[in-house]
């Protein structure tokens, strides 16, 4: 498996999932280390955007992290996002509304997220993927793997 975390800039591989959803300035659980453990045996790019210092950013280095995502969720076989229910994740809906027509795009959302019903809504109308629990994403995202 290759790792490719922002801002590093690298070839990409082999097929890439980018990991999109909660992450709330670096507070909210680190559900990207688990899945990237989980998928250790695969012959993969895991294109992770969590930092260890999101919350010191400069404005130089915010502008890197925010187009470094933008061009990897572009260049990513699939984006995998995970909205955590007690989260915000005004980002992921940015990009979920970014992707949805993508055909790449496996969402995630727990039933608890304050946005829930927009997010299934959206999710039905462009038949994009949705699912429940992690788990439940987990197991779409196996069969998606090459």
């Amino acid at each position: 498996m290759q790792v490719i975390t922002a801002p590093e800039r690298k070839p990409i591989t082999n097929q890439s999932i980018f990991l999109a959803g909660t992450i709330d300035d670096g507070k909210s659980e680190d559900w990207q280390s688990k899945l990237i453990k989980e998928f250790s045996e695969y012959n993969i790019t895991i294109l992770n955007p969590r930092r260890n210092n999101w919350g010191d950013l400069s404005d130089n280095e915010l502008h890197k992290q925010i187009t470094w995502e933008l061009d990897h969720l572009e260049k990513a076989d699939i984006i995998f996002m995970y909205i955590i229910g007690t989260s915000k994740s005004p980002i992921s809906l940015l990009e979920m509304g970014i992707h949805i027509k993508d055909s790449k795009l496996i969402v995630v959302c727990e039933p608890e997220f304050y946005r829930y019903d927009n997010v299934r809504i959206t999710c039905e109308y462009y038949n994009a993927e949705l699912y429940d629990s992690l788990g439940e994403g987990i197991d779409a995202l196996i069969s998606n793997i090459e």
